[in-house]
């Protein structure tokens, strides 16, 4: 959640953890049905400046851990439900993908905090992309290529998935202090391109 509100500008994202808490703190859970607060004090927060709303003043002390066993009880029937939903789902689109030429993919980043530019790494986005798959290297090793010219060489692909749905022209490569500073060298590849890429190799 933090990650994906700061985007690129982490400077000031301790401000907002107080509202972050919140909303966090009341959003509802898909598979239980209850927000993290009902769970652990029984009844719903109310907002820092409710405004009109009325606040609910009838609740009774002595009705709480009685709601609280009910709502337990409930959660974790939903939570085995959602289990078995979430895993048959995962085994149905489960597959070993591999990449193909001219596919796109995202890579998994892997950058470092930066104190100097204010750079949290945990704050990061975990993917860039997506890139171009450019060559084959073997079954599991590829060359890769974002739309400005970068290469990516011998990337595993287990840190690659796919960009289904991807437009050419949409791409969010992610700019952080991981991306060094791209000179002439990485524009171009470091050996000839094959005439053909069809041939992955």
């Amino acid at each position: 959640m933090i990650s994906q509100f700061v985007e690129k500008d982490q400077r000031e994202w301790d401000e907002n953890l107080p509202a972050l808490q919140f909303a966090y703190n009341t959003a509802t859970h898909d598979a239980t049905g209850f927000s993290p607060a009902y769970l652990n004090y029984g009844r719903e927060l109310c907002p820092p400046h409710p405004g009109e709303e009325a606040r609910d003043k009838d609740i009774k002390i002595e009705t709480l851990p009685e709601k609280l066993d009910d709502a337990y009880a409930l959660v974790r029937v939903r939570l085995a439900r959602a289990f078995q939903r979430q895993e048959r789902y995962y085994n149905l689109r489960r597959r070993n993908w591999r990449p193909v030429l001219g596919e796109w993919a995202w890579k998994r980043d892997h950058p470092l905090s930066n104190k100097a530019n204010a750079f949290n790494a945990k704050l990061a986005l975990k993917f860039i992309g997506p890139l171009e798959v450019r060559r084959i290297i073997s079954p599991v090793i590829v060359d890769l290529r974002s739309r400005r010219g970068k290469w990516y060489r011998h990337i595993h692909i287990e840190h690659l998935k796919a960009a289904r749905g991807h437009d050419t022209h949409n791409e969010k490569e992610n700019n952080n202090n991981n991306n060094q500073n791209e000179d002439e060298g990485e524009l171009s590849p470091p050996f000839d391109e094959p005439e053909s890429e069809g041939d992955g190799n």
